[in-house]
């Protein structure tokens, strides 16, 4: 068993070595396309929002024969806030929903990182290519559920004043590390062929590793617009968590 120690030495360790590595090999052009995603993510969302704010008011146009200040003033409302809505439900789950586009792109980025750093070559085959796909993103989606859930639950400790505050601040960090760190573990346990259920099981033995790693991507969540510099960092934490599974393998 890896020691706790060694678990967050080697995720935090890992980065500075993921950055040289992508560096070294000119892989920094697949970190600007998570960026340009959330771009895209958060004009659909804000526009989507327009367009709703757009049809709820023509509704009201049509079901409404006095239109008084208050209504007109309401429907100005609805199209202003409905799109800062949606912007801010962006800030929250911006992260997540870039992630599970994502995971083609960090699943070469794994690939690429083992072959790099052992010289193991991975043959291109189309067919088991679309099940690794089609795998991890379903593995994301399944992350993103359970991790929605448990901080749903964690925001009920602000029933506590302050203690309750502070404890659902830290575990839901603690969370979204956790589940962050174990969708970029993934991509090379898939390589490896585990089951999901040995995915699982070897990501609930490192997972101090697990958090270590999704510690980094997390921290820029908790910015305004923070998403957009974890979007920058998720293509790292995928190379990083590569290079912390291989210096652990056999290890464990």
């Amino acid at each position: 068993m890896v020691r706790i120690k060694e678990q967050i030495a080697s995720g935090l360790a890992a980065y500075p070595k993921a950055i040289r590595l992508i560096r070294a090999n000119k892989l920094g052009k697949y970190l600007v396309l998570p960026v340009i995603l959330n771009i895209i993510v958060v004009l659909a969302l804000v526009f989507s929002g327009l367009g709703i704010g757009d049809w709820i008011n023509g509704i009201i146009e049509r079901h409404t024969e006095n239109m008084n200040g208050w209504i007109q003033a309401a429907m100005v409302a609805i199209k202003i806030v409905l799109p800062i809505i949606f912007f801010i439900v962006f800030i929250f789950i911006g992260g997540t929903i870039v992630n599970v586009l994502m995971s083609p792109i960090y699943t070469m980025l794994s690939e690429k990182t083992e072959t790099i750093l052992t010289g193991k070559e991975f043959p291109f085959d189309a067919k088991q290519t679309v099940k690794d796909i089609w795998r991890a993103l379903l593995i994301a989606i399944r992350n993103t559920a359970k991790q929605l859930l448990l901080t749903t639950l964690c925001l009920l400790l602000n029933i506590i004043p302050v203690i309750g505050s502070v404890a659902s601040i830290c575990l839901i960090f603690v969370i979204n590390a956790y589940y962050f760190g174990s969708g970029f573990m993934d991509y090379t346990f898939e390589r490896w062929r585990y089951s999901v259920k040995e995915s699982s099981k070897g990501t609930s033995e490192l997972k101090f590793l697990a958090i270590a790693n999704g510690a980094v991507y997390s921290l820029p969540l908790y910015l305004f617009c923070g998403t957009f510099i974890a979007a920058f960092i998720g293509g790292v934490s995928a190379v990083a968590a590569t290079i912390s599974q291989l210096e652990l393998k056999g290890k464990d």
